[in-house]
């Protein structure tokens, strides 16, 4: 037989019998090349909560960018993720600095995602409704007015009756942004010459 395949025989054989676990143990085979094949992660029912101190993840969080703590990473801020006081009562007011930016944002998100069947008044006669589909409650309704930030916060994030989920397609701070949009929209329409500054009321025509 020729050296060369009795060498390359031996030599497959030595790796084999180097990868063999020849007796139990929890300790990993030798892996030559582990690349990202090893490496930490979370398992399962692994306490999502015990990072190491100190750990600073970078992301977004309450709308803002950069470094933030690992309470705002794993969303423990109810107020603000879920849109509910400890004792789960409904947040009264956003828990967000109102903004004419955020106010934006907020109309851009709501005439992306809500004014297909809202409309861009929040008529609830959207385009769609001419389709067939059943038209949504005027956000001007004076059940909607009643209803607390946090409970249109829920109903974006939850849905409710035909109207889907949105919490995959819109981010936290960007529901709060469309509240904030809603309830401008509820003045917007609702609104009285006793709401208006009483320096500005004769420039009303």
């Amino acid at each position: 037989m020729n050296k060369n395949l009795i060498l390359i025989a031996v030599a497959v054989a030595g790796l084999s019998l180097v990868g063999c676990r020849g007796y139990r143990s929890e300790k990993p085979p030798i892996h030559p090349n582990p690349n990202f094949d090893w490496q930490s992660k979370v398992k399962a029912q692994t306490d999502p909560k015990a990072l190491p101190e100190g750990v600073v993840v970078w992301g977004d969080a309450h709308g803002f960018s950069g470094a933030h703590t690992r309470d705002t990473f794993l969303k423990e801020d109810g107020r603000f993720y879920g849109g509910k006081e400890s004792s789960a009562d409904f947040v009264a007011k956003a828990p967000v600095q109102v903004t004419s930016d955020l106010l934006l944002r907020g109309q851009e998100r709501f005439n992306i995602y809500c004014a297909v069947c809202h409309d861009q008044t929040g008529s609830g006669k959207g385009l769609v409704i001419s389709r067939g589909f059943a038209p949504p409650t005027d956000l001007a309704d004076a059940r909607i007015l009643a209803m607390k930030d946090g409970e249109l916060f829920g109903v974006i994030s939850h849905g409710i009756r035909s109207m889907p989920s949105y919490a995959k397609q819109i981010k936290e701070e960007d529901r709060w942004a469309i509240v904030l949009y809603v309830r401008a929209l509820q003045k917007a329409r609702t609104a009285t010459l006793e709401d208006v500054p009483v320096d500005l009321r004769s420039s009303i025509k």
